[in-house]
């Protein structure tokens, strides 16, 4: 052990070199940039943007510590701290207490609420941490909740945030308020103590060796789900004091949930320190909030200045992926090693007839069909159709999380891609021959973004993927033409503002009413769902299941890696394309809000809440999420219930509980089932004879039962 502290001490040291380097270079290719005057750098965008990057900084620290020692994303790091800056805000005005004498008690209070997530998070540890990360979109919603009650919420947002000092400083002619002065003196002398503390005290060294290897660690005496937890109380302490100094001037947006942008900047802060070095994760921070200001300062006041800027922030994103490739394939290596477990293991599942959930499935779509306009409305078969679609777009995502292992948080840009065919294509076109257009671009634009998962594997592609929607959302949807630079070629590539589309037919049918269209979709998701089957039963989800688990001994026997990799992504955005040219005929009247960012987390919520990879689970998931409300919202009471079960509480408790999902929960009343039926046979009844295998799932797939030792089949 003495020989290993050493060694991790100068590991950090240097790590904490190479961020100050990477800062200084940025620093100086602006200097130089405005020399040669390719750009404008006014003093006011540097100091603003230090600012902004601290903060993207020290939230940055926080993914990281994170991720370095449970290797999950947690999508409430800034949620945590939200609850103390609200708090204290309404300690100091409502009660009149001394700043002083609240701030150490909100920095304990964010401290504890760390490590209670931690451990109430802790009932995941064997379960696959994509299942985890949802857990945590949960845990930031019910923090959210939090601030809403009304021993927390202040009486009045509209008030100046409480500071410790009323300095300023001019810099120029910029003059720096007093709550920027507090960000940048606090701010670095808070990243400086948690270097030390992980550099040169014991809990610092067992979190490192926790993160290196949880087995290991062990065997040497750390506990290991103690060192867990001490590290979501820091991430909890830190993202306090990021909210605190970011309060100042927010107002009523203290109580609103980390935006995705500034999530998605901080996680590529800590791509840049490959998600385990602490100092190239702050600087890059600050760089990052630098670059947002200086593309501000010199774009401002463009009709694509919005645009161009997260142009510019994806880029970079993409070339941070590419240029810290080594590093992140390195930490990928010892993933497996970590303390949470990537994939789960594998556990048996009960051998359910398929031809139950077949005829449950075609008894219901019979009985909606049968129903008609005299038991459903407009809206209620406008519903029925949007459930459908979504749950064609979960089943996309179901192969390319549930059986190819790739983290997607993007896949509503996807969807949205398809929409973008619908709006220049919809009213010129028949259905079909547009269905099979947008949903081959859909499948080239997945394989594009999914191209860094042939180099790189784990939650990293999650980071490109929340850029590309973030992309699509605000920069390529609202733009309805650009100009080409060179060429000067006018370019349409995002959606009429606003966008009206007349329902076509397919096959002479007329879809123009909800009911006819609800019909069409219930009909492409049962197409979708039957051709998902075949893959599944016929090898495709095999051979997926192989690379992920093992690339090496999937290369082995002869299955072709990179090959199988963009099947996935191929596969995946063809049904996504189809799915989004259905949701723009179904809105008909929509613009750019119409695919927000938040909608790929509501689809990941689905897959994960109806059974992570399971078909059946997919459609579950839709249902539960957006026809679960609607069931219950006739009813005022019923409304809350519904509104509880489908909320962030619902959803963390879900998962908590029930983490193998509803598919889980519909197996195991399908098995009971299966044994009344079987009972009733060997008494006389009906079914196969005995000793019969018809009706079991076949072997090898993602629902069939673990065979004493799997091994994937060649192609």
């Amino acid at each position: 052990m003495a020989v290993t502290i050493p060694a991790m001490r100068d590991d950090t040291l240097r790590r904490t070199g190479m961020g100050v380097a990477v800062a200084a270079a940025c620093a100086l290719a602006l200097e130089l940039g405005a020399a040669l005057g390719l750009w404008v750098v006014p003093e006011s965008s540097l100091i603003q943007g230090t600012v902004i990057g601290l903060n993207y900084g020290l939230l940055a620290l926080g993914l990281v510590l994170i991720y370095r020692t449970s290797r999950v994303l947690n999508f409430a790091q800034g949620q945590l701290g939200v609850v103390a800056a609200i708090f204290l805000l309404k300690l100091s005005y409502d009660y009149g207490i001394f700043y002083w004498a609240v701030l150490p008690l909100v920095l304990v209070i964010s401290a504890g609420v760390g490590a209670v997530c931690e451990l109430l998070l802790r009932r995941l540890f064997g379960r696959p941490r994509v299942l985890v990360m949802v857990a945590t979109i949960g845990l930031a919603q019910v923090l959210y909740l939090v601030t809403v009650l009304p021993f927390v919420k202040p009486k009045n947002f509209f008030v100046p945030y409480p500071l410790p000092f009323s300095w300023h400083w001019t810099v120029g002619t910029y003059l720096v308020p007093p709550g920027e002065v507090v960000t940048l003196i606090v701010a670095p002398l808070v990243a400086l103590a948690l270097a030390l503390f992980l550099a040169w005290s014991p809990w610092g060294l067992a979190m490192r060796a926790s993160a290196e290897n949880a087995d290991s660690a062990r065997l040497s005496g750390i506990w290991v789900k103690r060192t867990s937890t001490v590290a979501w109380t820091i991430a909890g302490l830190l993202s306090a004091i990021t909210a605190i100094l970011n309060a100042p001037g927010k107002a009523t947006a203290l109580d609103v949930a980390l935006p995705p942008g500034v999530l998605l900047r901080a996680l590529a802060a800590a791509l840049i320190g490959a998600m385990v070095g602490l100092g190239p994760a702050f600087f890059a921070g600050i760089g990052i909030g630098i670059l947002q200001q200086v593309l501000d300062a010199n774009f401002h006041g463009s009709e694509t200045s919005g645009a161009t800027i997260e142009l510019w922030l994806f880029v970079l994103l993409l070339a941070v992926l590419l240029i810290r490739v080594r590093a992140l394939r390195v930490n990928a290596r010892t993933e497996e090693r970590s303390s949470w477990n990537l994939t789960g293991s594998a556990s048996r599942r009960a051998v359910v007839p398929p031809r139950l959930m077949w005829l449950a499935v075609g008894a219901s779509v019979l009985l909606l069909v049968a129903a008609g306009d005299s038991v459903l409305s407009t809206g209620q078969w406008f519903l029925v159709g949007r459930i459908a679609i979504y749950a064609v777009i979960a089943l996309s995502l179901t192969m390319l999380i549930g059986w190819a292992g790739q983290v997607s948080l993007g896949h509503f840009g996807l969807v949205a891609v398809g929409a973008i065919f619908a709006a220049r294509l919809g009213n010129h076109m028949d259905l079909l021959p547009l269905l099979l257009i947008a949903g081959v671009a859909t499948a080239i634009v997945a394989v594009v973004v999914g191209l860094p998962a042939l180099r790189i594997k784990g939650l990293y592609l999650a980071v490109t993927t929340l850029g590309f929607a973030l992309f699509m959302e605000s920069a390529v949807l609202p733009t309805p033409c650009w100009t080409m630079p060179v060429t000067g070629r006018k370019m349409c590539t995002g959606l009429p503002q606003p966008t009206v589309l007349a329902r076509p037919t397919f096959l002479g049918i007329h879809l123009d009413s909800d009911r006819s269209f609800a019909l069409f979709a219930l009909g492409l998701l049962l197409f979708w769902v039957v051709v998902v089957r075949l893959w599944r039963d016929r090898g495709i989800a095999r051979r997926l299941i192989a690379v992920r688990d093992n690339e090496g001994a999937a290369g082995a026997m002869g299955i072709p890696v990179v090959r199988t990799k963009l099947l996935a992504f191929m596969l995946s955005g063809f049904m996504a394309g189809t799915a989004g040219v259905c949701l723009a005929f179904a809105l008909q009247r929509f613009d750019s809000t119409a695919f927000p960012t938040s909608e790929s987390i509501v689809i990941v919520s689905m897959v994960v809440i109806g059974g992570l990879g399971s078909v059946e689970g997919a459609m579950l998931g839709a249902v539960y999420l957006l026809g679960l409300p609607a069931l219950f919202g006739s009813a005022r009471e019923g409304s809350s219930t519904a509104e509880f079960l489908t909320s962030g509480v619902g959803l963390l408790a879900f998962l908590l509980y029930f983490p193998g999902g509803l598919a889980e929960l519909v197996r195991g009343g399908a098995r009971l089932a299966a044994d009344g039926l079987e009972r009733l046979r060997q008494s006389g009844g009906f079914g196969p004879p005995a000793g019969s295998h018809e009706g079991t799932d076949a072997p090898g797939s993602p629902d069939a039962p673990e065979a004493a030792d799997p091994l994937p089949v060649a192609p």
